[in-house]
């Protein structure tokens, strides 16, 4: 015991010296306060950023819902397409149809032109 105080007493002030100057090393690795409160401040800050622009997302993703929630679905544009389809078919059978119809229309009207010639 004798040896550990002997010890102490011989190179006590070079320990407390190696200490201090180890403390004062550490010190420097951590975060102070003042720093600490402003990377908190900038990260709030970050977030408040993105809870913004995911706020501005969402509204338009809204917007966009609800501009397609009127619009058809797949099968229903098919059937839309079908329809079309048959009714093109339709218009080209009454084409056809009406094609003899036209030409007796243009005969009657050349008839009545002839006719009204000749009366006056």
């Amino acid at each position: 015991m004798n040896e550990v105080l002997s010890f102490l007493q011989s190179y006590g002030g070079v320990l407390a010296l190696l200490g201090s100057v180890a403390v004062m090393m550490l010190s420097t690795k951590f975060v102070t306060r003042e720093a600490h409160a402003a990377a908190l401040g900038e990260r709030d800050g970050r977030i408040r950023s993105l809870t913004e622009k995911l706020e501005l997302l969402d509204d338009r993703v809204f917007h966009v819902e609800s501009e397609i929630k009127h619009l058809p679905d797949k099968d229903t544009a098919h059937r839309m397409e079908m329809a079309i389809s048959r009714l093109e078919g339709r218009l080209e059978t009454m084409d056809e149809r009406l094609k003899p119809v036209a030409s007796m229309a243009s005969r009657m009207q050349d008839f009545m032109i002839e006719q009204g010639a000749r009366a006056a």
